[in-house]
């Protein structure tokens, strides 16, 4: 996940669309040189995709990394719908699209597809065996721990 929020974040830098100058000529521009909003809600899921790689990394057990993860999927849903707008409704006239648009949206669309892969069962065995609190497998069933009961 960590690898396509970085390489999102470097495609917001190539070459989205071409405009035809009045001369002959063209102008490409990036990401962030036609958009106002889209560019960052798109570096800002990237980011997000790299610092949950990075908050999971360190996480014991797989409840913060699937609550992480939700929520980047939640947010790479709504950037997937901005980069498909986007590309339906061209941010002005004149403009055509090069190939950073469509590297834009296939790379949100594997964010997506990261984040649901990511949120996989992570038990280390099947479900009718127990586990501990890390996943890991175990022969009988942890003893509830016992507490003393507060003074009457």
């Amino acid at each position: 996940m960590g690898g396509v929020g970085a390489a999102l974040f470097a495609v917001l830098f190539a070459d989205w669309y071409e405009r035809k100058l009045p001369g002959g000529g063209t102008e490409s521009l990036s990401a962030w040189e036609a958009f106002t909003v889209p560019d960052v809600l798109l570096a800002l899921l990237a980011l997000a995709a790299v610092a949950t790689l990075l908050l999971v990394s360190g996480s014991r057990t797989a409840a913060p990394g699937v609550a992480y993860e939700t929520l980047v999927l939640l947010a790479g849903i709504i950037c997937v719908i901005v980069c498909v707008v986007r590309l339906i409704d061209l941010p002005a006239g004149g403009l055509s699209l090069q190939p950073g648009a469509w590297a834009g949206l296939a790379l949100a669309l594997a964010l997506c597809a990261s984040c649901v892969v990511a949120m996989r069962d992570e038990r280390r065995s099947t479900p009718d065996k127990l586990t501990d609190s890390t996943g890991v497998p175990v022969d009988t069933a942890p003893e509830p721990e016992r507490l003393p009961a507060p003074p009457a």
